[in-house]
């Protein structure tokens, strides 16, 4: 009896012994190796650059335009992923490994929190396709109606369940048993469920290898980026209405500040899955995603408003006899494109320290606002002295608060930004919230003993 129990406990040490060591080495190389290996890499680069011949350049810049670093990064962790599964899956024994090795390509995502949603969003689905194919294959029995029933029937429970895109998992596991036909028993059942969560859990644990950043480090990093597009955007403006411009360089704008909104989308995302991350981190307390919420939904209005500019400036070049945009009003826009670039700095150490109103990088944009409001007072005395077309006038004027507008959002005084955010209501604490809860009650239990 107990050689029989080791039998069956050793493939299952030996697949979780390997888990961990996984686990481990990818924590390893993504927080120590490979940053020192991109610093190396960087280091070897910009010795060897000066050496390189013309024509190796022109090869080497090809091959960096023609491959996304990304996209091979996540095709060499998802391709390993599936031979993890695989391998685990069959030293364990389970019926169809092929099924853990599809779930672990599934699962792999830009962050472990995130490989885990949406693995137990496919591992709900599974279980809810197996219990459609067991109800209606028991009563209907192997028929054309049965097929259509189980399909309808599965995607209904999967838009039930609120499974979102892994909804289809339902009625393509239902439809997956009936190839098996007469082999579906109850163990071939259950080795099924264990194969998706074996799947799920190498796709979290290979996850990090992924993005190369944490949620906190990618929303921050998006972030800094979409603010730092719209100060350089801002920065073209204030120098096209301070030394003209022409229709072709207006579009490049607008089309440049529609782009922007992408950039927004990906912010946005980032800073969700953060929210939804820190929800159940030990080390990441909801508090400390707030500022990155408030920051994303000022560059959301920061987007509207610099379109706006880019599109007046557009108008203005591309419609007959419309007013032009006078010069006076460059240095405001470019004023405010330096408050963006602080709010850059600001935006890269949001939830940490440098959101305290001590930081350097608070206090850099804080110096950047309130030059903005002089350079607008500035601006706002010019053309009223120096300009008499009323168009001008009214297009100025228009511009200026949009300006005005960008200046709020950025400081948090905006009205706007208090509408449409969503009143906390009640809620299961997060797991970063309960923890210091739960030790004080335990040093209390101690202390009284």
């Amino acid at each position: 009896m107990f050689q029989l129990f080791t039998a069956h406990l050793r493939p299952l040490v030996v697949v979780a012994v390997s888990l961990l060591v996984c686990a481990f080495a990818a924590a390893l190389l993504r927080r120590k190796v490979r940053p020192a290996v991109e610093a190396v890499c960087r280091a070897a680069v910009a010795r060897m650059r000066p050496h390189m011949p013309d024509p190796l350049r022109r090869v080497v810049r090809r091959c960096r335009a023609w491959v996304d670093p990304a996209l091979v990064r996540s095709g060499l962790v998802t391709a390993v992923a599936a031979g993890m599964a695989w391998s685990a899956a069959s030293t364990l024994g389970l019926a169809g490994p092929v099924t853990a090795a599809i779930s672990a390509t599934l699962s792999v995502q830009l962050s472990s929190h995130a490989s885990v949603r949406e693995g137990t969003q496919r591992l709900i689905g599974t279980l809810a396709g197996i219990a459609v194919t067991v109800v209606v294959w028991g009563t209907f029995g192997l028929t054309p109606w049965s097929i259509a029933i189980i399909t309808g029937c599965g995607l209904a429970a999967g838009r039930l369940l609120r499974l979102g895109d892994s909804a289809v998992t339902v009625p393509l596991t239902s439809l997956g048993i009936l190839v098996a036909g007469s082999a579906v028993t109850e163990t071939f059942v259950w080795q099924r469920i264990a194969a998706t969560a074996l799947g799920i859990v190498v796709g979290a644990i290979l996850s990090p290898l992924v993005g190369g950043m944490t949620p906190r480090e990618r929303a921050r990093w998006n972030l800094t980026q979409l603010s730092t597009g719209i100060a350089a955007l801002l920065g073209e403006l204030g120098a096209g209405a301070r030394d003209g411009y022409s229709r072709e360089q207006a579009a490049r704008w607008l089309a440049r500040s529609r782009e922007l909104g992408a950039d927004l989308d990906e912010a946005v995302t980032a800073v969700d899955d953060l929210l939804r991350q820190a929800r159940w981190s030990l080390r990441t307390p909801v508090g400390r995603v707030t500022p990155l919420r408030e920051t994303v939904r000022a560059l959301e209005h920061g987007v509207d408003q610099v379109n706006s500019v880019a599109r007046s400036m557009f108008d203005s070049a591309a419609t007959p006899h419309a007013p032009g945009v006078p010069a006076q009003i460059g240095p405001v826009l470019t004023a405010a494109s330096e408050a963006f670039a602080a709010h850059a700095g600001y935006s890269a150490h949001a939830g940490s320290a440098g959101t305290s109103p001590t930081g350097s990088s608070y206090q850099s944009l804080q110096a950047s606002l309130e030059a903005l409001r002089d350079t607008r007072r500035h601006t706002v005395r010019t053309v009223r002295t120096e300009v008499d077309d009323t168009g001008v006038l009214v297009l100025t004027g228009s511009i200026i608060t949009d300006i005005d507008r960008m200046a709020g959002s950025l400081e948090r005084t905006a009205p706007a930004l208090s509408i449409g955010v969503r009143e906390p209501g009640p809620s299961i604490p997060a797991v970063s919230e309960v923890l210091p809860a739960v030790r004080l009650m335990v040093r209390k239990a101690a202390t009284r003993r």
